[in-house]
C-alpha cells in the first residue's frame, strides 16, 4: 500500500460547540492527502457490530493516502444529543454535512462518502445536497426507510420481545427513535439517480441485487454495481463474534484508489479533546496506562476534589458506548449529579490500538491488566469507586474489585461466577452448543448433588456457583447488585444462586439481586437498558450521596426499574 504508515486514527470532537460530534480522523504521517473520505456508519446494533470493520477500512484507505473521518451522528454513539430527539433524522443528515465540512476545513477539497446499510441511505440523500462530492460508495445499502424499519422492528420483536419501561419510542436493536423521528425515517428512499458526473459504487448482497432502486441505479453509466459476500456475518452476526468481510474492504479501497485524484494536498485537522455534551456535563478524550487504552471521561463542569467515580467495563466486541447507548446515557446522567464516570476500550476493541481481523480474547492476561490500568486511571481510592458492566464486563468489575478494591459493583447479566476464569476466544463463543444428554446430566447433578459438594466443584472451576463469587466480594467489603434478565435469572437459579443468597444472608449478606421483568442477555431491549441505568443510579445514590454536591437531584428524569428483588 505504497509503504505508508497505517494510522489508528485520532479521536476528536468536532462541529458546533453546543452539539459536538464525536469522530476519529486518520491522516497519512507525511501530512499530505490525495482526497478525503467520510465514512457514514449504520444505526443501532449494526453500528456496534461493524465498528471494528469500519475502522479497518479507514486504516486501509489512510494507507492509500486518503484522509478519513469516521464519526457518530448526533444522538448516536458518543456524540451529543439524546437518541430519542424528535429531529433525529434531520440531525443525522446535518451530521454528514458537518463531517464533510470538518475535512474540508482541514485542507482537503475533494471528499468521498462511504455509507454502510442505513448509513448508505443517509449518504445517498446527503450527496445530493453537498456541493462537490467527489465519489459515493453505497455499501449494502438500505434503499427504503419504511421497509428497513419494518424489518428491524420484526427482528427486534423476535429477538427481545416486549419492552416494558421503554417509554414513548420505537425501538430497533440497539437504537430507540422518537415516534415522530421513526415516521420521518420511513419516508426516506435511496435516490435512483445521481448527478452524471458523480462516480458511484454500489456493493450489494447477491440476494438484494434485484432491488428496484439498485436496478435503476445500475442502468446509469456513472454507477458500478458489484455483489459482495459475508454481509450477514458482518452486520447481523449470530453471536458476539463478528466476521469482517475483508474482500469488501479491499474492493471499496481499490475502487476509491482508481476513482479519486492522485494529487496531494496538505491536511491539518483540528483535534479537540474536550466538549460540553449536555448541560453541566463535560467529556474529555484520554488514553490510559502503558497500553494507551482509549477512554472518555464524563465529569460535571465543576468537579469536587473528592467526587466519587464510576468505571464502566465493556464486553466482548462492543466498545465503550454499550448496547443501545446505555453507557453513554448512564455516564452523562451521573456526571450531572457530580460524579466522574470513565468508560474505556480494552485492547483490541474500539479506539484502543489498531483494528485487525483478530478477535480480542476475553479474560486473558492482557484483558485483566486493562481492568487494573483503567481502575488506576480513575484517580480515586477504593472507597469512592463503583464499577459496572454487562456479562464479561460484569465479571471484570468483580475481578477488579477483588484485585484493587471498590465500594460497590453493579453486575448485569453475569453468567460466570468462577474465580478461576480462563481465557475465552471466538471458538468458545460461537462453537457448537452443549448436547441434550450433557444438559440433562448437568441438571441431575445440580438437583441431587449435596450443596457442599456443589461448592467444592465450583471452587475447582468445574462449574459456575454464584455463592463463590458473591461470598468473595462480601469478604472484601464490596457491595454487590446483580441485575438479571429472565434468561440470566433462570441460569442463576439453575446454578443454585438463590440457595447461595439465602446462605449468605444468614451471615449478614445484604446485597441485592434484581430479576428484571423482561429483556435479553445482550441488553438490546430498551426496557432492560432503562432498568440497568436506574439500578446503577440507585446504587450511586445509596453509596455516595454524602459525597456529592447538595444540588444533586436524583429524581430528574428517572426511569422505571421494573423487576423483583430477592
Amino acid at each position: 500500500m505504497g509503504g505508508e504508515h497505517i494510522s489508528p486514527g485520532r479521536p476528536t470532537w468536532f462541529g458546533p460547540l453546543e452539539t459536538s460530534l464525536f469522530g476519529v480522523v486518520h491522516t497519512p504521517d507525511n501530512g499530505l492527502a490525495r482526497a478525503g473520505v467520510v465514512i457514514c456508519p449504520p444505526l443501532g446494533k449494526e453500528h456496534l457490530d461493524s465498528y471494528r470493520g469500519l475502522k479497518l477500512l479507514a486504516q486501509r484507505l489512510c494507507a492509500r493516502g486518503f484522509a478519513v473521518l469516521r464519526f457518530d451522528y448526533a444522538g448516536t454513539g458518543d456524540s451529543a444529543i439524546e437518541q430519542d430527539d424528535p429531529a433525529a433524522v434531520a440531525r443525522y443528515l446535518e451530521s454528514i454535512h458537518t463531517a464533510v465540512g470538518y475535512l474540508r476545513d482541514a485542507g482537503v477539497p475533494d471528499i468521498a462518502l462511504v455509507g454502510l446499510r442505513a448509513g448508505a441511505l443517509l449518504a445517498g440523500l446527503a450527496a445530493d445536497s453537498i456541493d462537490g462530492v467527489a465519489a459515493l460508495v453505497l455499501w449494502d445499502p438500505v434503499t427504503d426507510g419504511r421497509r428497513y424499519l419494518r424489518e428491524q422492528r420484526a427482528l427486534y420483536t423476535m429477538t427481545v420481545g416486549d419492552e416494558p419501561g421503554a417509554g414513548p419510542t420505537q425501538s430497533i436493536l440497539g437504537c430507540s427513535l422518537a415516534v415522530s423521528a421513526a415516521e420521518r425515517f420511513k419516508a426516506l428512499k435511496l435516490p435512483t439517480a445521481f448527478d452524471p458526473g458523480l462516480p458511484v459504487l454500489v456493493t450489494a448482497r447477491p440476494e438484494r441485487a434485484g432491488d428496484a432502486a439498485i436496478a435503476a441505479l445500475e442502468a446509469a453509466p456513472n454507477v458500478a454495481v458489484r455483489t459482495v459476500a459475508g454481509q450477514a456475518e458482518f452486520v447481523e452476526p449470530a453471536s458476539f463474534v463478528v466476521e469482517i468481510p475483508v474482500g469488501s474492504l479491499y474492493a471499496i479501497a481499490a475502487w476509491l484508489d482508481e476513482t479519486l485524484t492522485a494529487s496531494r494536498c496538505h491536511v491539518a485537522p483540528v483535534v479537540r479533546t474536550a466538549a460540553t455534551v449536555s448541560p453541566g456535563v463535560r467529556e474529555t478524550l484520554e488514553f490510559l496506562g502503558p497500553d494507551r487504552l482509549f477512554a472518555i471521561r464524563s465529569t460535571p463542569t465543576e468537579l469536587a476534589p473528592d467526587a466519587p467515580a464510576l468505571l464502566i467495563h465493556n464486553t466482548a466486541c462492543e466498545h465503550r458506548v454499550g448496547p443501545g447507548r446505555v453507557w453513554v446515557e448512564t455516564a452523562r446522567e451521573l456526571a450531572a449529579t457530580g460524579m466522574t464516570v470513565l468508560r474505556y476500550d480494552r485492547r483490541g476493541i474500539g479506539e484502543t490500538g489498531y483494528a485487525t481481523t483478530d478477535f480480542a480474547r476475553l479474560h486473558s492476561g492482557g484483558a485483566k491488566a486493562d481492568v487494573v490500568h483503567a481502575m488506576d486511571a480513575t484517580g480515586v481510592p477504593a472507597d469512592r469507586l463503583m464499577m459496572a458492566g454487562v456479562c464479561s464486563g460484569a465479571w471484570d468489575s468483580a475481578y477488579g474489585a477483588l484485585t484493587r478494591g471498590a465500594r460497590s459493583v453493579v453486575m448485569v447479566n453475569l453468567l460466570t461466577f468462577s474465580l478461576r476464569k480462563v481465557e475465552v476466544g471466538p471458538e468458545e463463543l460461537s462453537g457448537p452448543q452443549t448436547g441434550a444428554a450433557e444438559v440433562r446430566a448437568k441438571q441431575l447433578i445440580r438437583r441431587w448433588l449435596p450443596y457442599r459438594l456443589w461448592l467444592l466443584i465450583g471452587w475447582l472451576g468445574l462449574t459456575e456457583v454464584p455463592e463463590i463469587l458473591l461470598a468473595a466480594l462480601h469478604r472484601a467489603g464490596v457491595s454487590v447488585d446483580l441485575v438479571l434478565s429472565p434468561e440470566d435469572f433462570a441460569w442463576f437459579d439453575q446454578q443454585r444462586g438463590r440457595r447461595g443468597v439465602r446462605r449468605l444472608s444468614r451471615r449478614g449478606w445484604s446485597e441485592r439481586v434484581v430479576a428484571a421483568d423482561g429483556g435479553d442477555h445482550s441488553l438490546l431491549q430498551r426496557g432492560i437498558q432503562n432498568s440497568t441505568r436506574e439500578r446503577v443510579r440507585a446504587v450511586a445514590e445509596r453509596e455516595f450521596t454524602p459525597l456529592l454536591p447538595a444540588h444533586a437531584d436524583w429524581r430528574t428524569e428517572k426511569v422505571a426499574c421494573r423487576g423483583s428483588q430477592l
